[in-house]
């Protein structure tokens, strides 16, 4: 089953999200407690996701692959943080191309790390994104990371089983990174389970 339209630009399929009518009045990483639910290995995500989440673990599992998380529903201080982390207001003397965001009103500049959101504005604010990673003996890898005796790797294993539960990629320099996309509609494999 199909969610929104999607679009392939250099491999990764993007459709566009659809959020759930039940975050209707929500602000971003301010969420009642009522729309979350854990998720394994650890964390919360918005009820739907979660659920999605935990059946794209369980086909997964049946490959023989450890599917984690690196990152899950992100409450308001914790998206400041990260963002204060990693953003500075001057520009990096280093870098050619410079990442820049607009936060209360000042540009701030990259400095280090992979791009943030502007705090309030990230899918992981709405419990939907969900940063993925694989866990191995050698500890938790990239999503691209194939485990010795497994099928296929972990992005390809996304690429193949992710979308049919409502989930799609947001940026192309970030394969790890996928969201739930589905909205209120429930994919097929949930309904019936796997």
């Amino acid at each position: 089953m199909a969610f929104g339209r999607r679009v392939s630009v250099g491999g990764l399929p993007v459709a566009k999200m659809v959020l759930p009518q039940d975050l209707k009045g929500c602000q971003n990483g301010k969420l009642p407690k009522s729309l979350l639910r854990p998720i394994a290995p650890s964390g919360q995500m918005h009820h739907y996701a979660a659920t999605s989440w935990m059946m794209l673990r369980g086909l997964a599992a049946k490959e023989g692959l450890d599917l984690v998380h690196v990152g899950d529903y992100r409450p308001y201080a914790q998206q400041v943080a990260l963002f204060m982390s990693r953003m500075k207001r001057f520009p990096d003397a280093k870098r050619n191309v410079q990442v820049t965001r607009i936060f209360n009103g000042e540009k701030w500049f990259l400095h280090v790390g992979a791009p943030v959101a502007t705090p309030g504005t990230s899918n992981h604010g709405w419990g939907l994104a969900i940063d993925a990673a694989l866990k191995t003996k050698a500890g938790v890898v990239t999503i691209s990371t194939k485990p010795k005796g497994a099928k296929r790797s972990g992005l390809d294993f996304l690429l193949a089983e992710a979308p049919a539960l409502g989930w799609s990629w947001e940026l192309q320099s970030e394969p790890w990174h996928i969201r739930y996309v589905a909205g209120d509609k429930t994919p097929a494999p949930l309904k019936v389970g796997v």
